[in-house]
């Protein structure tokens, strides 16, 4: 999940996308700020599948673009030491549903070049 832009974040477009790292620390930048930990889930019911594979990318965009925007909300343009785990058997208590759960989880920032 590590970002491949040659870019520091703060010399980018303020609207620009936030980077999603999974490394707790970025080379050639400094953390100007931490903003704490965040993390999104997601649950996709069986149920509603029909093409398992194209279901699972699709959920994961969703789930990363759910933490970007809880970091865009906070002022970071980074999450770092991103971790994301998938649970292919997970059973919904509410329901008894079963189907995909997936969770993401990292430290909000703002990152800084070093130079």
């Amino acid at each position: 999940m590590s970002s491949s832009t040659t870019e520091h974040p703060s010399t980018a477009d303020p609207l620009q996308d936030v980077e999603l790292y999974t490394s707790p620390w970025v080379s050639g930048t400094r953390a100007a700020a931490y903003f704490g930990p965040i993390s999104s889930e997601l649950f996709l019911e069986d149920a509603q599948v029909e093409d398992r594979s194209e279901a699972w990318a699709k959920a994961e965009r969703e789930l990363l673009e759910s933490l970007r925007d809880k970091a865009r909300a906070l002022g970071a343009n980074a999450v770092v030491g991103l971790e994301v785990t998938l649970d292919p058997f997970a059973r919904k208590e509410e329901t008894e549903a079963t189907g995909l759960r997936l969770h993401a989880v990292g430290t909000a920032a703002k990152l800084e070049p070093l130079f």
